[in-house]
């Protein structure tokens, strides 16, 4: 396993000021953020992205949640797609939307609004150019800044992928693997 050792119980002051301040809009530091606490600096820019990306942004809740749901599935995350799963669910993403995602199943029959988000999703992923006429329909519906937040989203979720798989973050015991 390439797990670093838990270090939140003996954070020296500087660092600790940093678990607080992630564990005050988190409720706890848990998943991603145990193994980067050992780099406090950016542990804490990461997590200012990640925070401004879930809870500052402006794209609508069910299709910031479709997007990190498209990553984790992407790169078979089970870690993240357990966190997410149930906000995406909170934020009113279908059940079946979120199912066909973990399947892996065809998104083309999808209401148009989450087929364009997925499209945009899928491109970034498979490292493409986002298509003129896709980026027009995205912008109509969430303008640019929820189209870069879209791109934004897979790449940042991609990153906590990273994080995860290199240091071997489990899944929350008792929890199914989800794929």
């Amino acid at each position: 396993m390439a797990r670093l050792p838990d270090i939140l119980g003996s954070l020296d002051p500087a660092a600790q000021k940093v678990y607080e301040r992630i564990a005050a809009k988190r409720g706890k530091i848990r998943g991603p953020y145990v193994p980067l606490m050992h780099h406090p600096a950016l542990t804490e820019r990461v997590a200012d992205l990640g925070e401004y990306l879930r809870f500052g942004a402006t794209l609508p809740g069910d299709l910031r949640e479709l997007a990190i749901l498209i990553t984790a599935r992407h790169v078979a995350q089970p870690f993240e797609w357990v966190m997410h799963a149930p906000v995406a669910k909170k934020e009113g993403l279908p059940d079946d939307v979120i199912e066909r995602i973990r399947a892996r199943g065809d998104l083309a029959s999808l209401p148009a609004r989450y087929v364009r988000a997925a499209r945009v999703v899928q491109h970034v992923l498979a490292r493409e150019s986002v298509p003129q006429r896709l980026q027009d329909e995205i912008q109509q519906e969430v303008s640019v800044t929820g189209l870069i937040e879209l791109v934004v989203l897979a790449g940042y979720y991609q990153t906590i992928a990273a994080v995860l798989f290199a240091f071997d973050v489990p899944i929350p015991e008792g929890t199914p693997q989800p794929f």
